[in-house]
């Protein structure tokens, strides 16, 4: 369980209108975070330098302003969007409370106003429960605010998930599909602490069945390419170890394999660096990220299966 790109915030959560996500960002040779906040400014995104700094701080869990990593995979402020301008004008064009006009911070507290009335209505109509891929998994972020703290290691002594819970971010959102059972990755952290489940820092893979009632046995092993079909085929989620390169070194990481289309032959995974899908081909033995991903991945011949659940207990 070697530490992965860094890309926290799952959408399990709804976000707040102006902290939604856009497309991530892969730190680049030569990135600073107030670089970055003044190519958002020129896009657009509101915001002095030190404000877009402080929120990319807050939405990619950066304990150090000043250290990011080539490689690393940055969540983003999206710049605003029509629905937020029209919001704005309405907000401005709403009465004042007192005196002929509102002065710019009363208008702006309005729109404040507003905007947490229309979550708390979202938050009304929609029905609890993660996001979830097109295949039914859920969709979970390593760097979840909600649980990026949390840390690994029998004594919670380890790093903490947003750091280097890859492998456990991944697990959870396989067993979650497998169970029906919704399991987030710091249920499965505190479940894995309680019942023995590390060595160290690492997930002991045979803990893992006992989170979820009937959950399948993990079966970690070499990559097998032609089992990874039949596993799929049959709607057990795959986990794959891969490689991609930071600074010039190959840094380890796991994705969750959830489907192959049988006509392209395309896999797709659910990528605990970024909450969201990725898709991989097969080359050879083995898999890599396909065209056009933001990160690039390589299978490196480690896989985890999941053997089906015995009947239950008398």
């Amino acid at each position: 369980m070697s530490t992965g790109p860094i890309a926290p915030g799952s959408p399990e959560r709804l976000v707040p209108p102006d902290e939604d996500p856009s497309t991530p960002r892969v730190v680049q040779q030569g990135d600073t975070l107030g670089g970055i906040a003044r190519q958002l400014q020129a896009e657009g995104v509101p915001g002095t330098t030190a404000e877009l700094v402080r929120a990319l701080v807050r939405l990619n869990g950066i304990a150090d302003p000043d250290r990011i990593e080539v490689g690393q995979v940055l969540t983003l402020p999206r710049p605003p969007t029509t629905a937020d301008a029209r919001a704005e004008s309405l907000s401005a064009a709403s009465p004042p409370t007192s005196g002929p006009a509102a002065p710019a911070a009363e208008r702006g507290t309005l729109l404040e106003a507003a905007l947490l009335r229309l979550t708390r209505g979202w938050n009304a109509a929609v029905p609890p429960g993660p996001i979830r891929a097109p295949d039914g998994t859920p969709l979970f972020r390593q760097g979840d605010p909600a649980w990026r703290t949390e840390r690994l290691g029998a004594a919670a002594d380890g790093p903490t998930l947003a750091h280097a819970g890859c492998a456990v971010t991944a697990c959870a959102m396989a067993l979650s599909r497998m169970s029906g059972t919704v399991v987030t990755p710091d249920a499965l952290v505190r479940h894995l602490r309680s019942s023995g489940g590390f060595q160290g820092p690492l997930v002991d893979w045979s803990a893992v069945a006992r989170a979820v009632p009937r959950a399948p046995r993990a079966c970690p092993g070499e990559l097998d390419c032609s089992r990874v079909d039949r596993e799929l085929e049959a709607g057990r989620p795959v986990l794959l170890r891969v490689v991609h390169e930071v600074g010039g070194s190959a840094r380890q990481h796991w994705i969750c394999l959830t489907a192959r289309d049988p006509e392209t032959g395309h896999y797709t995974a659910n990528d605990p660096a970024t909450g969201r899908t990725t898709a991989l081909i097969r080359t050879g033995g083995g898999l890599v990220s396909g065209d056009g991903e933001a990160v690039r991945y390589a299978s490196d011949g480690r896989m985890v299966a999941f053997a089906p659940p015995g009947p239950s207990p008398a």
